[in-house]
């Protein structure tokens, strides 16, 4: 795809050439993910209907009516079923926001290409809520996961995790097999977007049996670039990579503890360790190896997502992490102060446990991806 040029019939083609050209230098690498229209002057709405194609980025200033002409032409391609977004410069010759025009091509792929989503083993008997329409793309046996872990030698991985915790409970030795058995999952679920795994966090035999619990295999996975969610919640991943590949940053997902008006406390035995300074600590209830205990700092954007399981609503939130104030649950928890009246939104929506969250504000395009999907999205 490239870089169209719409203005009234009057601009004569060497304005247009001009600023075609200052705009595809501008753009670069991000001119081959949507159809981009600069939209020069008023009167520039035909010729805008003309270029457009599937997904289209308008890219308009405040000057000469553009903006008036490309809101226009927006409503008019929506009414067609196209997607598009309207940006708006600075000015004649302005670079455009590169990290805004970063996001859109993200959620352009997004579109193009729907999440593909791997379920390991099966949900947990307490999920009664978060299966998905279509179900995942990919059934993993987990057995056999923990099978070729037994044969995969992760020291390295263990000593650097523990190398980069503030402090562990555990040595190299016991953390190898919960790394072990992450590049093992890592290995059979190959190219899809994302997986979840229905884990024994809770399985008391199976605890004994294996001796560890895989809170960090899963954890350690969305720093290596892979999606990877708790207990066969396939809603909760399925937000949580809409999240990542619009943002580009590990997504994670959490209990939420606690609901007030303007806020909410997350709660998990893990979180990718790139998110803070982290502890290897016990795991909850069993105490078995292992859990991140992990500090998000406060003051950090963060943007919260939900699905229904038919993607029809959609309970989704922006705010700022915060201190939390800790409870007796899970060892990480997670702080967010959300605007006035925001934190009702969870309760309203009823759609569930899990919300899935990524330290970035990604909402604008999040909401986009979502209401271009048809769903109604709360609050």
């Amino acid at each position: 795809m490239a870089l169209h040029v719409a203005a009234a019939p009057n601009v004569d083609a060497e304005t247009r050439e001009e600023y075609r050209r200052m705009y595809e230098e501008a753009l670069g690498k991000y001119l081959g993910g949507a159809n981009f229209i600069l939209v020069l002057t008023g009167g520039s709405e035909p010729e805008i209907l003309s270029a457009a194609g599937d997904y289209n980025i308008l890219l308009a200033w405040p000057h000469y009516n553009a903006l008036p002409a490309a809101l226009e032409a927006a409503s008019a391609l929506r009414a067609m079923g196209r997607f598009v977004e309207v940006v708006q410069l600075e000015g004649p010759g302005a670079p455009p926001p590169l990290a805004k025009v970063e996001r859109l091509v993200r959620l352009v792929d997004l579109l193009r290409r729907p999440p593909r989503l791997a379920l390991v083993g099966a949900p947990n008997k307490w999920l009664v809520s978060s299966d998905l329409s279509g179900g995942p793309s990919l059934f993993i046996d987990e057995e056999g996961v923990y099978r070729r872990s037994l044969e995969v030698r992760a020291g390295s991985e263990a000593e650097a995790l523990v190398a980069g915790a503030v402090e562990s409970g555990f040595g190299t030795g016991e953390l190898e097999r919960p790394l072990a058995y992450a590049k093992a999952i890592r290995e059979a679920a190959g190219d899809v977007d994302g997986l979840t795994l229905g884990c024994w966090c809770f399985d008391f035999g199976k605890v004994r049996e294996r001796g560890w619990t895989p809170c960090i295999s899963l954890a350690v996975l969305n720093d290596w670039g892979v999606t990877a969610t708790c207990e066969g919640d396939l809603r909760a991943l399925y937000s949580a990579v809409v999240l990542r590949r619009l943002s580009g940053k590990p997504a994670w997902i959490s209990n939420v503890n606690m609901v007030t008006d303007s806020g909410l406390l997350l709660t998990h035995d893990g979180a990718p360790p790139s998110f803070g300074k982290y502890s290897i600590v016990p795991r909850m209830a069993t105490k078995a190896v292992a859990a991140l205990r992990v500090e998000v700092p406060p003051g950090m954007p963060i943007t919260l997502l939900r699905v229904s399981g038919d993607l029809k609503r959609a309970v989704l939130l922006r705010g700022l992490t915060d201190v939390a104030q800790r409870v007796e649950a899970c060892n990480t928890q997670v702080a967010v102060k959300l605007p006035d009246g925001a934190g009702r939104a969870v309760l309203k929506a009823g759609l569930g446990n899990h919300l899935a969250y990524v330290l970035d504000d990604v909402y604008e395009e999040a909401r986009a991806y979502l209401e271009y999907l048809g769903a109604t999205v709360v609050p």
